[in-house]
């Protein structure tokens, strides 16, 4: 077996007898070659190299491996939650809806007060004293992350928007906002295929939850009596004054007047805020309240905010 493993090798002297009997020498000669060995050898030749069959793997192509991973995995916290109902909040892997490769999410896995059982999947977290996700923002109408790592270490207050934005189907949204160190929340029943679906046309599509749970985000919120749309892509100019505008990516608008052509007020995800007198408000999320005619009743109140499907 040495010598056909051997690729130099052409015959084997075994010696029988003697001083180092039982001595194996390689030879890259035959016999007939070479003939100065003494008669206490015994001399064998390779008349054919026959190799040993490969043993076919028991393990598939690392792609087959891949392929049955991606089968495996499932589009939403809930399905995973559905899976083993003993998981816990953290970092899990789901599938990537369009290309079928796996994505990182957070998944809360416990009940959120005020929006129900687990299974929630963490889509963006905002924080209202910045702009990154004010309602112009380009994160609200293309398919790239923010801050990943940010969005997988939970429910703190660092801003994110996860792959689960253009991924996760669900039929609830759970709205949270921080104010003061204290998390309000609230229920929004609509389904769909993606927040991103929902958003990123930027038609307006309506919600019919009551007035008084939207203020409940924010502790002495204000807004005004009439008007009250709600929904997603809330895009209000202003009739009276034609620089002013009270703009709502998922939230709900107000007036004092009995119409929506000039409301000063707003709640809600991805607000963008211009007074009739030209005072531009820079809360992306939270309550405002940029009252012309009303001044001392000015309100902005930046909150840091939570958006989870189920």
């Amino acid at each position: 077996m040495l010598c056909v493993a051997d690729g130099s090798c052409a015959s084997v002297n075994y010696k029988t007898s003697g001083i180092g009997k039982g001595l194996c020498e390689l030879n890259s000669k035959t016999l007939t070659q070479e003939t100065s060995k003494a008669h206490e050898f015994n001399h064998l030749y390779v008349i054919k190299k026959k190799y040993p069959e490969t043993i076919p793997s028991s393990t598939p192509p690392k792609s087959q491996n891949l392929s049955k991973t991606i089968e495996d995995l499932l589009p939403s916290c809930k399905e995973v939650l559905k899976r083993n109902s003993s998981l816990s909040n953290g970092v899990y892997k789901l599938r990537n809806n369009e290309s079928l490769e796996e994505y990182s999410v957070y998944c809360h896995m416990t009940e959120i007060p005020g929006c129900g059982t687990g299974g929630w999947t963490l889509v963006m977290k905002m924080d209202g004293n910045k702009n990154d996700f004010s309602y112009i923002s380009h994160y609200w109408t293309n398919k790239e992350t923010y801050a990943v790592e940010d969005g997988l270490e939970g429910l703190n207050e660092k801003q994110t928007k996860l792959a689960s934005y253009w991924n996760t189907p669900f039929k609830k949204i759970c709205l949270g906002m921080k104010v003061n160190g204290a998390t309000k929340w609230i229920l929004i029943g609509h389904q769909a295929s993606s927040l991103f679906n929902i958003i990123a046309g930027g038609n307006f599509i309506a919600t019919t939850i009551e007035k008084n749970a939207w203020k409940s985000l924010v502790k002495d919120s204000n807004l005004q009596n009439n008007c009250n749309q709600q929904g997603f892509n809330i895009d209000n100019g202003n009739i009276h004054y034609a620089f002013a505008y009270n703009n709502v990516r998922i939230g709900l608008v107000a007036n004092n007047q009995n119409d929506c052509e000039s409301c000063d007020s707003c709640i809600g995800f991805g607000t963008s805020v211009r007074g009739c007198d030209g005072d531009v408000r820079n809360s992306a999320c939270g309550n405002i309240m940029a009252f012309c005619t009303d001044p001392k009743n000015d309100k902005d109140t930046a909150a840091f905010g939570y958006i989870l499907v189920q």
